[in-house]
């Protein structure tokens, strides 16, 4: 019993994980080149991201999947948290993946090969609002 168990738990925990071979979902990976852009991890600027953002997807995402990215990507390109120093390290950390992103647009090296960018091993870290001790309206 206590086999079964054990294996029924880690069925579980293996369906909960996707797969390595998986793309990152299209908004998160909007989100990914528009922050590349937004951090300076390259350079490729917001404007040329926005505009060239489908070249670097190849054939992995759906036509419906592209056209939806566009807000994702504008949507990371203006981002402005009060954490951005986190977001924008983390972002630009994933060297492989930037460079899988900046490569088709003809950005300029991170000075490693290039990798898949997985739903699994995409990290983002969510953006902090800035706080400014303001309490607002009373």
């Amino acid at each position: 019993m206590r086999y079964l168990a054990t294996a029924l738990l880690l069925c579980l925990l293996a369906a909960c994980v996707a797969p390595p071979d998986q793309p990152a979902h299209y908004a998160r990976m909007g989100r990914f080149m528009g922050l590349v852009a937004n951090c300076g991890c390259s350079d490729i600027g917001p404007e040329k991201m926005i505009a060239d953002y489908r070249k670097a997807l190849g054939d992995r995402y759906s036509a419906k999947d592209v056209a939806a990215m566009e807000g994702y990507v504008k949507l990371g390109a203006g981002e402005a948290w009060g954490n951005m120093t986190q977001v924008c390290a983390e972002v630009c950390g994933q060297h492989c993946m930037v460079q899988a992103v900046v490569e088709p647009l003809g950005g300029r090296s991170m000075g490693e090969k290039s990798c898949f960018v997985s739903e699994r091993d995409l990290h983002l870290t969510d953006g902090a609002p800035i706080y400014t001790g303001d309490p607002g309206p009373n």
